[in-house]
């Protein structure tokens, strides 16, 4: 196995009235594209587990610099057929980015994930 990453380029809404609210806008707006890094951060290979569509929230933007911090909260579900239950988890996540003029860039890295049945 070799190691993932996730790579993304977002655009900034210059006409917005402040950097916090353009860089909010982008990280919503590319939503879908964090999922490959939200299945790695909820850790299991569960055949049943989903990422809940537009569940993201963002909680806190940190600027310091170039570099860009944006907490985020998402939900994941698991389906128990056994109990016809589908059980909703929430879980935080810390996505890192750098400034460059009016992009934002993440170059996000994880190791291969090691799979006890492998």
């Amino acid at each position: 196995m070799s190691e993932q990453a996730l790579s993304l380029v977002l655009a900034l809404n210059t006409e917005l009235p402040d950097r916090d609210a353009q860089i909010h806008a982008a990280v919503k707006a590319a939503e879908s594209e964090f999922q490959p890094l939200f299945y790695e951060l909820a850790w299991t290979d569960d055949p049943h587990m989903t990422i809940v569509p537009d569940s993201m929230t963002i909680k806190d933007i940190a600027l310091e610099g170039a570099k860009v911090t944006v907490t985020v909260d998402f939900n994941w579900s698991v389906f128990q057929a056994c109990l016809i239950v589908d059980n909703v988890s929430t879980n935080e996540a810390k996505l890192q980015f750098e400034l460059k003029g009016d992009s934002l860039v993440m170059n996000q890295a994880f190791p291969p994930r090691w799979r006890y049945d492998n």
